[in-house]
């Protein structure tokens, strides 16, 4: 049969506009929710948000192949082919539906996070082809059994119960093994961890490796044996890469990829702010000097890397910067990055009661905007730590380093406000 026959004749054809127009004004807003700006894994991961909507039109529109196949009684000519080279290119318009459906996505989440440098992790899309074709297979194998009507509500109802319901249920793991874990990546600092994609691309082999059988094996018991072994393995290996992992399986993005620059101190950046390097490394600058006036030191590198090495300090990861927002992660860097092993132990944490008013104070000593640190950490707290910047510069440096005691362990009591005296101006 030709091509042009092939796409004429399927069902994909009609269903591709339906489907386009489906994800483009219905899921634009949805897709569009969770992107960070600049960063290629976030733009093409989010789009996989629209898997479980595009996966079940392709399972449909497989079981509407699957169905023609068997009304046409193909099976029943000379078996010049066997049943799987039959299918497979009634199926190629059904895959090149679902990649239509995947690409208009991953143009709305391009569209609106605009990456900036590097390549985009086409990795991503290969795991969306494969889950794909196995929902397609699977469909046909469903329309060569039921009637049509039947075959095709059950496949697309099926298809997007897999998909969707698994991310409503516990364990979180469950989720990762039908559409790979990469709709919430990611933060700028952070990376795809390839285990979750990994756990759906093998269950989906699993699923295409029975198809495949079901359609080309013709003893019945060596049939339903390797169509069984294939789906166990498929199960297997996917549980056994996705057992454990997080609701958002990522892992923390190589230092490689850096850019530093600068002196006394020196700043490291991701490439995707390399727009804004300029403003970042300024006010960076800027707040270490006010710290350093106050008597709080710091060290000479200040980086964007979630877990610095020895003599850096991380200032946070931001996809689009304010001067504040810089400020605010220099003066924070100085905290511990979460509660002390006592505290999550059960033990009493009276240095929990500190954090609000430290860091509205490092904040406040960096030069960062009083309204935005109000709305980061509290109106109340952000007053405390004002009340305390008008106290002498000794009393405001031991009133730190009491607090950042009280934040270090779980018998330190935060410190009281300093008795005002003539302030001593720390700029």
């Amino acid at each position: 049969m030709l091509w042009r026959t092939v796409a004429r004749s399927s069902s994909a054809t009609w269903l591709a506009p339906l489907l386009a127009a489906f994800v483009a004004v219905l899921l634009s807003d949805d897709l569009a929710a969770s992107v960070t700006p600049g960063y290629w894994p976030s733009a093409v991961g989010a789009a996989t948000f629209a898997l479980p909507f595009v996966a079940p039109a392709c399972a449909a529109a497989g079981a509407w192949e699957g169905a023609r196949f068997t009304r046409g009684n193909v099976a029943g000519w000379a078996p010049a082919r066997s049943g799987l080279a039959v299918a497979l290119p009634l199926l190629v318009p059904v895959l090149a539906l679902g990649a239509l459906g995947m690409a208009v996505a991953v143009a709305l989440t391009i569209s609106t996070a605009h990456p900036r440098g590097g390549m985009p992790p086409v990795g991503m899309a290969l795991v969306w082809l494969v889950v794909l074709a196995a929902h397609a297979l699977a469909g046909f194998l469903l329309g060569k059994r039921l009637p049509l009507v039947v075959a095709v509500s059950l496949a697309l109802v099926l298809s997007f119960v897999v998909t969707a319901y698994p991310a409503a249920v516990e364990p979180v793991w469950l989720r990762h093994m039908v559409t790979g874990g990469m709709t919430s990546c990611c933060s700028l600092g952070r990376a795809p961890d390839w285990q979750a994609a990994a756990s759906a691309a093998v269950l989906a082999c699993g699923v295409i490796a029975a198809a495949a059988l079901a359609l080309t094996a013709t003893a019945v018991r060596l049939r339903r044996a390797l169509i069984g072994a294939a789906l166990v393995a498929g199960l297997t290996g996917s549980g056994f890469l996705a057992h454990g992992l997080p609701a958002d399986p990522t892992v923390t993005r190589a230092a490689g990829q850096l850019r530093c620059a600068g002196d006394h101190p020196r700043v490291c950046l991701w490439p995707e702010l390399s727009g804004r390097a300029g403003m970042v490394r300024l006010n960076a600058a800027e707040a270490r000097r006010r710290l350093q006036q106050a008597g709080v030191a710091l060290p000479d590198t200040l980086t964007m890397e979630e877990h610095p090495g020895k003599g850096e300090a991380s200032i946070g990861s931001w996809p689009d910067p304010t001067p504040s927002e810089v400020r605010t992660g220099v003066g924070t860097s100085l905290l511990p990055p979460g509660p002390p092993a006592c505290a999550q132990s059960g033990s009493p944490y009276p240095g929990d009661d500190a954090y609000g008013p430290t860091a509205a104070w490092l904040s406040l000593t960096a030069g960062a905007a009083l309204d935005d640190i109000a709305s980061h950490y509290g109106a109340k707290e952000t007053a405390v730590a004002a009340d305390v910047r008008h106290a002498g510069s000794d009393e405001q440096l031991a009133w730190f380093r009491h607090n950042s005691k009280a934040l270090r362990d779980c018998t330190t009591h935060p410190a009281p406000v300093p008795a005002h005296r003539t302030r001593e101006t720390t700029r």
